[in-house]
């Protein structure tokens, strides 16, 4: 087997030519050297791979090369802050921050929103009024249709991003929030009034077409109708469906019967210190939730063993004075803690805007992530993640002209 590795450790076989101008790679196979060597590299160094010989342009290109490659990439968090978005990136002894994106001049995460990303695409927005797709990887970009605002809507926004796996096609779960209206006021005694409020509309539109269907919601009651916006509360794609956890329940999106219901969490969490945020992730195959305790030093993660049965057991508990960490934990600082996995053995843990923690889940190692020659001022963590692909969509080849003479308030730096 070949390990996994970056252009510049193979530049050096290629440029090693011997006497008759013939390189290691001449003398092998051009199906080994594409399916089992170029397949291994990041998606960068395949496009400059390109660029040496026609038949791994041709070979590199097809979409079993593609989907194979994007299979191979790692899936790890999305970093974001003021001025941009970042990656983790690096071995597990090693993970750093690197960009992705940086806003353009007067832009700043107060006006430009990451809502969503999924098979190595990205959704922005500007002040979700401009909404985005793009490949970091590629650099393509365009402009992403969205169901139109209806009478009476505050704003639309992005609730999900997935691959619909029956079909192919990427799509977007779209939501439609309208300006709090008073139906109805009725005496209700000593209560007061009783206010009903617009409940908002869901729909599902594909990525390029601009026809959406609207999807039902099975609730008529405001307090079950959850705030499920992705930019805020990323979903986590599992089995098919998306998955958002929304305090003692999670909120469960069937992609193919594209219908909504509810998942229990674990028991031993309900009515327990509710104010701090639960992080959904995919372990391993299987939904995990990760819950901080009060002291904001002690963190809980759940998995669930049994999905159809809603079977939830206890998996491990992190005690972060336990470990060893260089400058210490300031203790002083008791804000609420942000976590993401990373995978089945890493966790990130943000203790503050300006800190972020690399823990082992053994609760073995606990380190600082480095950043480089930059300086972030971090956002709250969230669970959006990139898996880099060189994946296209039609809708970047039919915008490429257009596209060029309209500004983007962010600049792919990948």
């Amino acid at each position: 087997m070949f390990p996994s590795c970056s252009f510049s450790s193979y530049q050096g076989a290629i440029s090693m030519a011997d006497s008759s101008g013939t390189t290691v790679f001449d003398n092998l196979p051009e199906w080994l050297v594409v399916d089992e060597i170029l397949v291994r590299l990041p998606p960068k160094d395949i496009l400059r791979c390109r660029a040496v010989r026609k038949s791994w342009l041709s070979g590199t290109s097809t979409n079993t090369f593609i989907l194979d490659h994007h299979r191979r990439q790692p899936s790890l968090p999305i970093i974001k802050h003021h001025k941009g978005i970042c990656r983790l990136t690096g071995a597990s002894n090693e993970r750093k921050i690197r960009p992705v994106l940086q806003y353009a001049r007067h832009f700043s995460s107060n006006n430009v929103t990451l809502h969503a990303a999924c098979d190595g695409f990205l959704i922005m927005s500007q002040q979700r009024s401009d909404f985005r797709i793009c490949n970091p990887a590629t650099r393509k970009c365009a402009s992403l249709p969205h169901p139109p605002s209806r009478p009476g809507s505050r704003f639309v926004d992005v609730v999900g991003f997935y691959q619909h796996t029956t079909s192919g096609e990427h799509r977007v779960l779209w939501v439609s929030v309208p300006i709090p209206v008073i139906r109805a006021i009725r005496a209700t005694g000593p209560q007061g009034a009783d206010m009903a409020i617009e409940l908002p509309d869901y729909f599902v539109l594909t990525v390029g077409s601009d026809q959406p269907r609207c999807i039902q919601w099975p609730t008529i009651s405001k307090q079950e109708f959850p705030d499920i916006r992705s930019s805020r509360n990323p979903p986590v794609h599992h089995r098919g469906s998306l998955h958002w956890e929304m305090g003692i329940n999670i909120t469960v999106f069937d992609t193919i019967a594209e219908t909504f219901r509810r998942m229990s969490c674990p028991a031993r969490l309900e009515n327990t210190h509710m104010w701090s945020p639960d992080s959904l992730s995919d372990m391993g195959g299987a939904l995990a939730l990760c819950r901080s305790a009060p002291d904001c030093l002690t963190f809980d993660i759940w998995v669930l063993q049994d999905y159809d049965a809603e079977t939830w057991g206890f998996q491990y508990q992190i005690n972060l004075l336990a470990m060893e960490v260089s400058p210490p934990i300031d203790l002083g600082i008791m804000l609420i803690p942000m976590t993401t996995l990373i995978n089945e053995h890493e966790l990130l843990i943000q203790q503050c805007p300006s800190r972020l923690l690399h823990c082992e889940i053994d609760g073995v190692s606990l380190r600082d992530v480095e950043s480089g020659e930059h300086e972030y001022h971090l956002l709250p963590l969230t669970t959006h993640r990139l898996q880099e692909s060189m994946i296209s969509l039609p809708l970047f080849e039919a915008q490429e002209e257009d596209a060029v003479n309209k500004e983007a308030p962010f600049v792919i730096v990948l």
